[in-house]
């Protein structure tokens, strides 16, 4: 709008496009967001070649609906005032058929391009500039903006709005090539412009409350757009739908207030126009943007909303409490469910009288370590033992005196266990087993010895003490050994041994 311009009656300067992308300013007026605001409002269509901004600054309106040519036309003295934005993101695009030679933006060079006449195409235009093609840009009034003009070789390539444009080539059965500016860093607000405090804070209300409404109420908006249009045709109606649902991926009404400008997108844009030539350098953009007045403070609401806070915030608190308690109760039954499963991972892995290793565990261990086996890299070697002389300590002093052995031998043999990754195990009754995973015959024949040794020495058992003896047979992993077949030779060795120890000793000392 132009600044410091005051009357009692408004006039709004619409741009020359589709009914829908000025929905808002209709349904404002329709649904009388205007006369609740003191406002007697007068919505004009411009022409297809007349300047809003200089109609707006000549003034031949108080307000005008116009796009990044805005900035162009403060950079070059008008007195104009952006006081909202409503497209977040510039609906502008080039589009060009396939099939015709031109599938990057590059191929536009020495091309026909059709474009709205003024500056109205200004965010195509910049990003023509900007990558530097030279293509012969056409703006004429009488030349019939639609695909055809494409078809039958007219042009090569036609400015389009997003919201309206592939609707109509989609339906012509037409497959179209895009370009998007904002795909290629020229994304130009579409804004409107003005200025004089409670007046314009008036008609931004309206209007906001406008969009607000059409965006919200898809189908009555619609009703009344036909009503306007006097086109109340089944495809008009499902054109229009589809323009004013699309509208939204511009507007943006679900992320950003409606009307908001993002002051340093408006200075992104400023510095774009100023490298594309568009405007000159040091341009004054001084009370460019509208800052709406501050209302006024109603006490006496604001106490009524004070309590309304004060016994949310104590609702809340104590709901938020109730939370806390119940949430440290499912963390308790959370934590009591971990350490169930972890006890239940652990019996499966590990004997129950004597807290060892157990075969589960062996054969996962083996399954792990026979890769690296195979390759070379380990050399594992198991000890198979089982012990001389405990069944008839079992037998003559009960099972009691029986596993108090066992968890005696257990407790010694483990005392000589220590180099990294070695791992002792008991398979069940009275056989054990040691597991080396990286080891060779001379160390594991050493720690037979220290093993033979230690449990020649009798244990103090409740009942008495009792010496028993051990035998022990060990395999080495040789070329594609299976974990079952390192098991069995070792157990076979074991066996082996076990023979000659029982014809040298038969008798149990107690």
């Amino acid at each position: 709008m132009r600044a410091e311009h005051n009357v009692e009656h408004v006039r709004i300067l619409l741009p020359p496009t589709t009914m829908v992308q000025s929905a808002g300013y209709y349904m404002a007026l329709h649904k009388g967001f205007f006369k609740q605001q003191g406002l007697d409002v007068d919505l004009r269509l411009s022409r297809s070649r007349q300047s809003i901004t200089q109609a707006v600054d000549d003034g031949d309106a108080e307000y005008g609906v116009s796009n990044a040519d805005v900035l162009i036309e403060k950079g070059n003295g008008r007195a104009l005032v952006a006081v909202a934005v409503l497209f977040q993101h510039s609906p502008a695009a080039l589009l060009v058929l396939k099939n015709k030679g031109i599938d990057k933006l590059a191929d536009l060079n020495d091309k026909r391009v059709l474009l709205l006449p003024e500056l109205q195409d200004i965010e195509v235009i910049s990003l023509l500039r900007k990558y530097h093609i030279q293509s012969i840009n056409i703006s004429s009034p009488s030349v019939t903006r639609d695909i055809t003009t494409l078809v039958n070789n007219q042009f090569d390539a036609l400015s389009i709005n997003l919201t309206s444009g592939p609707y109509n080539v989609v339906r012509q059965g037409v497959d179209p090539i895009i370009f998007m500016p904002k795909e290629y860093g020229i994304d130009f607000y579409s804004e409107e412009a003005n200025a004089n405090p409670e007046r314009v804070a008036a008609v931004r209300a309206a209007v906001l409350q406008g969009w607000e409404y059409a965006l919200t109420h898809t189908e009555e908006t619609l009703d009344v757009l036909l009503g306007l249009s006097q086109l109340p045709s089944l495809s008009s109606r499902n054109k229009m739908k589809y323009q004013l649902i699309t509208m939204r991926d511009f507007i943006l009404p679900d992320f950003v207030p409606l009307g908001y400008i993002n002051q340093q997108h408006l200075r992104d844009m400023q510095q774009q126009l100023i490298d594309f030539d568009l405007i000159a350098k040091g341009s004054d953009f001084s009370q460019f943007i509208y800052i709406p007045p501050r209302a006024k403070i109603d006490w006496q609401v604001w106490g009524v909303w004070l309590k309304v806070i004060v016994a949310t915030l104590l609702f809340n608190g104590l709901w938020l409490c109730y939370l806390l308690m119940i949430n440290q109760r499912l963390k308790r039954e959370v934590l009591e469910r971990k350490r169930a499963e972890q006890h239940v991972r652990y019996a499966a892995m590990h004997d129950n009288l004597t807290g060892l290793a157990n075969r589960a565990l062996l054969m996962d261990t083996l399954e792990h370590i026979l890769p690296l086996a195979k390759t070379g890299k380990i050399s594992p070697v198991l000890l198979f033992m089982d012990l001389d002389r405990f069944k008839q300590v079992n037998d003559r002093y009960g099972h009691a005196a029986g596993d108090e052995l066992l968890i005696a031998v257990a407790l010694r043999i483990s005392r000589l266990l220590g180099a990294p990754g070695e791992l002792l195990i008991r398979l069940g009754g009275d056989e054990f087993v040691i597991l080396l995973p990286n080891a060779d015959l001379q160390y594991a024949a050493l720690l037979s010895d220290k093993i033979e040794r230690t449990l020649l020495q009798s244990f103090a058992l409740t009942v008495c003490n009792v010496s028993i003896g051990i035998s022990i047979g060990y395999s080495v992993y040789h070329s594609n050994m299976s974990a079952d077949e390192l098991l069995t030779r070792a157990d076979n060795e074991m066996y082996a041994i076990k023979n000659e120890h029982h014809q040298k000793r038969k008798k149990i000392v107690c």
